[in-house]
């Protein structure tokens, strides 16, 4: 499966953003199940505030980290936050080229093609968390789901592993997507490994990629996808990766 472009990802930052927005008007006060105690207005200003973050960053072609984050005004409405820092992220990212130079906190190049792709991200997990809170959620698209799921397995989990000093179980996880790819994991105190196969995995998982992305993410239970081998290495992963 090829990986989304730019204008691809930039796209899917607005449809899945405008899906958080969607979701926030039918309730502020609903409780996010997927998001520990918050409740909706919680995760509407949660996620404005990233927009505004990366909006500025990407905006202002910034070469190093802010000095300082951005905190939603306790006075305005959170569904018109979200929806007016929606609108400048995706401006950003719009007016600028995929490899213009652009600061991140990753090991990945510092261009605006990851900003495009972490927001992509960021976006379809807490629509995810926002419909679910309305019991209405749906799945995330499969493409960007497999695209997810790199990003998850190259970039976000070696941060956690390095900045939050998370202790990952030392295992190889094999996760199979049923309706295209595959992701062999080899976890170890020094390391994240991708594998080619996964010979005698310590846990195998099939679903969805939108499920294994999920369940990844701590968004949906291990026992809901097929799991054969030590799931105990699952709830290790879960464990280590708090969302």
């Amino acid at each position: 499966m090829t990986s989304p472009s730019f204008s691809e990802l930039t796209a899917a930052v607005r449809s899945e953003g405008e899906g958080i927005v969607a979701a926030g008007r039918l309730g502020l006060d609903v409780p996010v199940p997927t998001c520990g105690q918050w409740v909706m207005s919680d995760l509407l200003r949660h996620v404005g505030e990233v927009y505004e973050w990366v909006g500025g960053i990407v905006g202002e072609r910034l070469s190093g980290r802010p000095d300082s984050k951005p905190s939603a005004p306790a006075d305005v409405d959170p569904v018109d936050y979200l929806a007016s820092q929606l609108d400048e992220l995706v401006e950003a990212l719009s007016s600028t080229e995929p490899d213009t130079p652009v600061w991140n906190w990753s090991a990945e190049p510092d261009v605006a093609a990851f900003w495009a792709r972490r927001m992509a991200h960021e976006s379809s997990v807490h629509r995810y968390d926002a419909q679910r809170a309305h019991s209405l959620a749906q799945p995330i698209d499969a493409e960007l789901a497999h695209d997810g799921m790199d990003e998850l397995i190259d970039v976000l989990v070696p941060r956690v592993r390095t900045r939050d000093g998370a202790t990952l179980p030392e295992a190889t996880i094999a996760f199979l997507a049923t309706d295209e790819g595959s992701w062999n994991v080899r976890l170890s105190a020094a390391s994240i490994e991708r594998l080619e196969v996964a010979r005698d995995p310590d846990v195998t998982v099939r679903g969805t990629t939108s499920a294994l992305l999920l369940a990844a993410y701590n968004r949906v239970p291990w026992t809901s996808l097929e799991v054969s081998g030590d799931s105990a290495v699952l709830d290790g992963w879960s464990k280590a990766l708090q969302f």
